[in-house]
């Protein structure tokens, strides 16, 4: 299957360049942009999205550096192959421009073989890089869809399950009862990775959007107690106690009721999990400088301090003790919805034992 040959737009002022590079493009089939400072650079690149970029190391207006940083800005999700040109013997800017950010450089006077050669070979880095990104949306599509629709027997088995449990169906034989209610917790664990799954997947697509909407207010204190009593058959059923303080009456944030939830629900859960019977979980708010910190803080084993940042990430689960069932999404949900309302999330491994688990949010602004 033949390569699509994508637009290349060349940034210099050096005419007799300009028009050799034109040539030998031209031969070759691309088509060609030319423009003569940075700003045009920078509003052609926007406006018409080449995908392969020539610049000069210094135009009239702009340093390459800078148009490179800001095409890097632009091009948000799409693939774009820059290669800057540089006069011979000034080997310190081709350094200055790989670790820039470039992808390739290429050195004046230049040879065509060299420049169709360079110029290929960004085409067809381009060219997997956009089948690599056609084959996650589909996997990701593909997980949302699977996902979703587990969620509807799962629901189904749950009430059942429940139902069976309370007698709905009959008496049960007692030695039946500790079976189902084990059956009872495997399906609730099981919706809730379903519902962290559905989430990452809103918030990655995009159905999410970042940023901080005054008009939406959800009350911290209140919906932290909420969450414990929600949890409160599963830490009882292990002894262990679970206690909620803070240095405030009433704290607002402008996130989604639901989200911020799912955030406190995660962290409670994932204390739950590795704090031990007859073991202690805090619950703490503290307000300081127009910022509210939630931290979680568990008396369990603990993890290693160089693992401790990396829970975060999509998938991550710790190679230490703390070992459980599940998709190792939980904590990197709670960070993309935390980030995305400008917020902060943190682990810090407790020297005497145990972990804390901590957000941070902005407090949202008071209504006149």
């Amino acid at each position: 299957m033949p390569i699509e040959k994508p637009k290349v737009l060349i940034a210099d002022t050096d005419k007799s360049s300009v028009r050799l590079l034109q040539q030998i493009l031209a031969d070759e089939g691309y088509e060609t942009l030319v423009c003569e400072t940075g700003r045009e650079t920078l509003t052609r690149f926007d406006a018409l999205s080449p995908e392969i970029v020539l610049i000069d190391w210094a135009l009239p207006d702009m340093l390459g550096l800078e148009i490179l940083r800001q095409i890097r800005l632009l091009q948000k999700n799409r693939s774009v192959y820059v290669m800057f040109l540089t006069a011979k013997g000034l080997r310190e800017n081709i350094i200055k421009g790989i670790n820039g950010g470039a992808d390739d450089f290429m050195v004046k006077p230049f040879y065509a073989e060299e420049l169709k050669a360079r110029v290929k070979a960004g085409t067809r880095l381009i060219s997997l890089q956009k089948q690599l990104v056609e084959r996650n949306t589909m996997l990701e599509e593909f997980v949302y869809t699977v996902t979703h629709d587990l969620r509807t027997p799962l629901i189904a088995l749950q009430l059942t399950s429940k139902q069976a449990f309370e007698g709905t169906f009959g008496e049960m034989p007692r030695a039946y009862l500790p079976i189902l209610e084990t059956t009872r917790r495997s399906i609730d664990d099981l919706l809730s990775m379903v519902a962290n799954l559905l989430q990452v997947a809103k918030y990655e697509s995009g159905d999410k959007k970042k940023g901080i909407d005054p008009e939406i207010r959800t009350e911290l204190g209140a919906l932290c107690r909420e969450c414990m009593a929600e949890l409160q058959p599963i830490y009882k059923r292990k002894n262990i106690e679970v206690r909620l303080a803070s240095n405030i009456q009433e704290v607002w944030v402008n996130v989604e009721r639901q989200d911020l939830k799912r955030v406190i629900l995660n962290l409670l859960d994932n204390a739950i999990k590795f704090t031990p019977a007859k073991g202690e979980i805090r619950l703490s708010i503290e307000l300081a400088n127009q910022k509210v910190i939630v931290n979680v803080q568990d008396s369990g084993l603990g993890i290693k301090r160089e693992e401790a940042k990396l829970l975060f990430e999509r998938f991550a689960r710790a190679k230490s003790s703390r070992h459980a069932p599940g998709t190792g999404l939980g904590l990197y949900l709670c960070r993309r919805i935390v980030e995305a309302h400008g917020g902060a999330v943190d682990c810090i491994p407790r020297p005497q034992g145990g972990t804390t688990f901590s957000f941070l949010l902005p407090v949202a602004q008071s209504r006149v």
